[in-house]
């Protein structure tokens, strides 16, 4: 009999590192729940609260006390139609919204650069796709969100589109004003859906940039990103719906976390008496220290200044950008060895997820850190920078869920169809979609995820599933 408990003792390893939290989760490991007394004895409590629908809990699948409340007080604070607790991650909210708004067949707009979840919505719907292409920041090596101009080239490109799944901000922050955009497209009869996962802290001061909620029919935010909500937690907001307590009921578990929906009621209670003063703070805070760090001419700090006309920049994370010829994956190792835990890296940079639970230590060790960094041992001559690849569809992601398949090396696989999403990880957003053809650029950009040693999700060492001739 094993006396081994490899993940709890790993668990508890890490957590004794003592490391600067710059990822998810949004109550960075505990430290959110801090603010105020509530929060603590919450916190202190926690692995007394397990509980499960016994009375006076109410029950999430038929909410008629104070989770009822509770909903309706989120609703209030997003003014929105209807909002839900989700506690299977925004992926459950995603998978409801799909299912509400859109019946087989249907043909929606799909930006590509979208979460996993939203790729299984379009399988196990079975909708008609029509990508909207990815924008890139050659400059600083960055995914942007399409504007209008892409939007429309691919509606123009649809024969009947019902509807249009968009991510706003995307992982990096970077959020383009749509919001005319969208009222223009609702006019046309298309049903919205935003993966807001993000975005949960957006709108509730003027320093961060404008919440979309009220432009769309359903938004799922990630409220464990960036609120102080234990992982999994998320909120769904509906302003126009048909049977999305249905599909809740449907993916969401039945045997819902009372911790997590506690943390979900502790977020929107944060927002509403501390979310502007202190993401005020936090914002100016980050603006004073991206100065001095940008003077230390090893890295910069991406500011709004940085990008194109129309688009925003969430300025409570920061976008660290190398020098070109440096790797932003050696970076992130680098930091982890400093005890900074980054949220993810890209070819030429990191991305930090700070919070208003930050203080000014924290960007003392950041500054510090990068002050001590070595830029040679951050070199990289075979650098590998994002650029557009806009692959061929051949068939509908569903066509071709239940075809038969074969494993064949990734350098053999140009020009086969792929049988699943190959997704480089981070950031998550697949290179290449099921029913599409393989290209030489695809084959290139994975090649120098597998030389950094990164994940490719849909990749079985160096081998892919193509569908068979």
């Amino acid at each position: 009999m094993s006396k081994r408990i490899p993940l709890l003792d790993e668990v508890l390893k890490y957590r004794k590192e003592n490391n600067l939290i710059l990822s998810m989760p949004g109550n960075k490991s505990g430290i959110g729940f801090l603010r105020d007394e509530i929060g603590k004895e919450f916190v202190n409590n926690m692995g007394f609260l397990d509980i499960t629908e016994v009375d006076p809990l109410d029950n999430l699948h038929c909410p008629e006390g104070v989770i009822k409340e509770a909903q309706e007080l989120l609703a209030k604070t997003y003014d929105v139609k209807k909002a839900y607790f989700v506690v299977n991650g925004s992926t459950t909210g995603n998978l409801a919204s799909i299912f509400d708004a859109f019946n087989e067949g249907d043909e929606i707009l799909v930006e590509r650069n979208c979460h996993k979840s939203v790729y299984n919505g379009l399988i196990l719907r079975k909708l008609k796709v029509r990508y909207i292409e990815p924008v890139i920041h050659k400059d600083k090596g960055i995914f942007l969100p399409p504007t209008e101009k892409e939007i429309y080239k691919a509606l123009d490109e649809c024969k009947d589109a019902k509807g249009i799944i968009l991510t706003y901000p995307n992982y990096f922050g970077i959020g383009y004003d749509i919001f005319d955009t969208l009222i223009e497209l609702k006019k046309k009869g298309l049903k919205i859906i935003i993966d807001g996962a993000h975005g949960a802290h957006y709108g509730i001061t003027e320093k961060l940039p404008k919440s979309i909620v009220k432009y769309a029919d359903y938004i799922v935010l990630s409220s464990h990103k960036t609120l102080p909500s234990l992982t999994q937690g998320s909120y769904l907001l509906v302003n126009n719906d048909n049977n999305v307590d249905f599909y809740l009921k449907a993916f969401m578990t039945t045997s819902p976390s009372y911790l997590i929906m506690s943390s979900l009621d502790y977020s929107r209670y944060y927002l509403d008496n501390y979310g502007k003063e202190d993401y005020d703070k936090l914002i100016d805070l980050a603006n004073k220290w991206s100065i001095k760090i940008n003077k230390l001419n090893k890295v910069s700090v991406l500011n709004e200044e940085n990008l194109p006309d129309g688009y925003s920049l969430d300025s409570s994370r920061y976008i660290l950008i190398l020098p070109k010829g440096y790797s932003g994956h050696k970076l992130l190792d680098y930091l982890r060895n400093m005890n900074i835990q980054c949220e993810m890296s890209f070819a030429g940079g990191v991305v930090l997820i700070l919070s208003p639970f930050n203080l000014e230590k924290d960007f003392e060790k950041i500054y510090n850190s990068l002050g001590k960094l070595d830029l040679s041992l951050l070199a990289d001559v075979q650098y590998q920078n994002y650029y557009s690849v806009i692959p061929k569809k051949v068939l509908e992601p569903y066509e071709v869920f239940n075809m038969e398949f074969e494993y064949v090396d990734i350098y053999e696989s140009i020009g086969r169809i792929s049988k699943e999403a190959l997704t480089p990880y981070p950031p998550g957003i697949p290179l290449i979609c099921a029913g599409e053809v393989i290209s030489k650029e695809a084959i290139e950009i994975i090649s120098g995820y597998i030389r950094n040693n990164k994940t490719v999700i849909g990749l079985d060492r160096e081998l892919v599933k193509v569908i068979k001739i």
